[in-house]
């Protein structure tokens, strides 16, 4: 259910004192070992593992020269849970996971003047995926079957959208397992991102409808919890259509896909999309996007050339913006931004968020994206 900025207030009590809770190898290191943590960041987003940093102050020791808890606590590996929100909400005291992984980099500086801080590193629980490239394959397999098995493989609940088509075979050729399961996600127009321990593969919440997902998580305004917002919109990467070409090869006749404007996903009653703005710039002319790629069939070849035209679609509006510090707002939402004129007072999709408590409090940067203005 959308929420407005009025009522995010009230569950976050009136969003006065940010807070956040990190634990490292299940140990809370700021109520238990009383750890100084100078700055806490999280990275989330769609295209590959997220990522977080915190920097801890006060942990060097003049007479022995030597970090604490540097070798042991911070080592390779350390499993990390990281999670922020405000104090003293009646509504909601638990604060929000924004990411479970474990830690990968150390890294510090030795100043001219005071103490060396000590800054941790890491990503969630798919950074593993990324690593290591080898070949498999699977018969008479759908995608879905593909990457439960894979997510499986490293421990990760499999969160998956049927993807409905069987493939006399799934190659895997020479690739990491991440790289695998992103071009599964791409041709099926899914998202592939991991949270906590689940791994989700499914059609990305800007074109769900029928769900909680598909609603804005909140309704933000210029002025009103929306701190900026940099829209731009350009039609250099748009097509008024897609053409998927492959080849039937017991029947030796060619399959054909295609996709074409107006059938971008999030249209949205009377605004354009760039296939439209493109054709009304160069004049009525079409401008098509011909490939040629390996399918076995018309349903196939559709799904592809869908999903190409969506991906080509959701770059014709794109924009970053901050907000106050909002755990709610991560990728694969959507968020409701208004205040900023007929065009870009809209839905958008975001893409990817940045959550940072400092000593200047607690900050939402994001990215969204939209296929119409």
């Amino acid at each position: 259910m959308t929420k407005t900025f009025t009522e995010l207030e009230g569950i976050h009590n009136s969003l006065y004192v940010p807070t956040f809770q990190l634990l490292v190898q299940g140990i809370d290191v700021v109520q238990k070992l009383y750890l100084e943590i100078a700055s806490v960041q999280v990275d989330n987003t769609l295209k590959g593992a997220d990522h977080f940093t915190f920097t801890v102050n006060s942990t060097f020791d003049l007479e022995k020269r030597q970090f604490a808890h540097l070798s042991d606590l911070f080592a390779f590996g350390s499993p990390v849970e990281i999670y922020m929100g405000y104090k003293g909400s009646k509504t909601k005291p638990e604060l929000d996971m924004l990411l479970k992984g474990f830690v990968t980099s150390v890294s510090t500086s030795f100043p001219a003047s005071g103490l060396p801080q000590i800054t941790v590193g890491g990503y969630d629980l798919s950074y593993c995926m990324t690593k290591g490239k080898e070949s498999r394959h699977w018969s008479d397999a759908k995608d879905s079957e593909a990457v439960a098995k894979v997510a499986k493989d490293y421990g990760l609940t499999p969160k998956v959208e049927d993807t409905r088509i069987k493939h006399p075979t799934i190659q895997k050729s020479t690739e990491s397992d991440q790289q695998f399961l992103e071009k599964l996600a791409e041709r099926n127009g899914f998202e592939l991102y991991t949270f906590d321990q689940t791994l989700h593969f499914k059609a990305p919440a800007s074109v769900r409808k029928t769900d909680n997902d598909g609603q804005p998580i909140a309704t933000l305004e210029w002025g009103k919890g929306l701190l900026s917002f940099t829209p731009e919109i350009n039609i250099s990467e748009q097509v008024t259509s897609v053409e998927v070409r492959g080849w039937n090869v017991p029947t030796k006749s060619e399959i054909v896909g295609t996709a074409g404007k107006g059938k971008e996903p999030r249209r949205d009653g009377p605004r354009r999309s760039g296939a439209e703005a493109l054709q009304t710039c160069c004049r009525e002319k079409e401008a098509p996007l011909k490939i040629r790629v390996p399918v076995f069939s018309k349903q196939q070849a559709d799904l592809w050339a869908a999903a190409i035209l969506k991906k080509r679609s959701e770059m014709f509006v794109q924009g970053s913006g901050e907000s106050i510090g909002l755990p709610e707002l991560r990728a694969d939402k959507n968020i409701e931004l208004l205040g900023l004129g007929r065009e870009f007072s809209k839905t958008y999709y975001v893409e990817q968020t940045t959550h940072t408590i400092n000593t200047s409090g607690y900050r939402t940067t994001f990215k969204v994206k939209d296929t119409t203005i």
